[in-house]
């Protein structure tokens, strides 16, 4: 998901394939690859490489990057027209939106430390418990209960983002931001994953719990960028479902009834 936004974003810019050159890699690359490793060591994507050798990792940092360099059609000879405004104008606009972006980036989508064993809040999601062919041992998740604490972090971050988000109709107001396309990649997952692993009720789909975060996810269903990116990761989540890939997370839930799984 924190490659997601990258791509999101680039859809949204357009116009940038003579410029950006993209590569996608496997699992087995993320694990194996000595060549991603030489730009991000902790051989996580996105990883960055500028025209000048620069090497960039971190999808806060690449994002920053892109929108200087490339942002509402700047350093490129094709047109300006169509091209969206992601940053807004003022600075307390602005700042509403890094407070969003933070709220994810530091509480959702980020472990803060590359020690094995300690993983990101959404890692409950899918992070098995043992050692398999889909989460290598270093990234597992041994203790349920934690697990289950990661799963209601996962929860007071969405009741935070329902009652701060600006919405008609984006997060942040009356347009796309960087927040958006931060958070929108990460709620795919949970639109997936949570419904799937943890039984709860189809989350951006139904009004009880989240409405404003809700009439905010089909709005951006309807832009054709959003909803080419929700293909790209609902397919490969699809397909890992069928594989079994959840199935280790699910025995987790099963074996231990009396924690916490379900919040909606």
């Amino acid at each position: 998901n924190n490659s997601a936004r990258i791509r999101l974003w680039l859809r949204l810019n357009g116009g940038l394939s003579d410029y950006i050159q993209s590569v996608m890699l496997t699992h087995s690359d993320l694990e194996d690859g000595d060549k991603l490793a030489e730009i991000n060591p902790l051989r996580k994507v996105p990883a960055f490489v500028t025209d000048s050798g620069l090497k960039l990792f971190e999808s806060f940092v690449i994002l920053g990057y892109l929108e200087d360099r490339f942002g509402e059609g700047r350093g490129r000879d094709s047109s300006k027209e169509n091209i969206p405004r992601l940053v807004p104008g003022t600075p307390d606009d602005r700042a509403f939106v890094q407070l969003l972006v933070r709220q994810h980036d530091i509480y959702i989508s980020s472990p803060n430390c590359t020690q094995p064993h300690f993983s990101h809040t959404q890692g409950c999601m899918y992070l098995e418990a043992k050692p398999s062919k889909f989460t290598p041992a270093r990234r597992t998740m041994p203790d349920a209960t934690v697990r289950a604490l990661k799963l209601k972090e996962l929860y007071e971050r969405l009741q935070w983002y329902e009652g701060n988000i600006r919405g008609n109709p984006y997060m942040a107001g009356g347009s796309i931001s960087h927040a958006d396309i931060t958070i929108f990649p990460t709620c795919v997952f949970m639109e997936v994953l949570l419904p799937y692993v943890f039984d709860w009720s189809p989350i951006f789909y139904e009004t009880g719990h989240f409405p404003r975060l809700t009439e905010w996810f089909q709005t951006c269903l309807k832009n054709e960028h959003f909803s080419s990116v929700r293909k790209d990761i609902y397919d490969v989540l699809t397909k890992q479902k069928k594989d079994g890939r959840f199935d280790g997370v699910k025995e987790v839930v099963r074996e231990h009834p009396y924690l916490k799984w379900k919040y909606m």
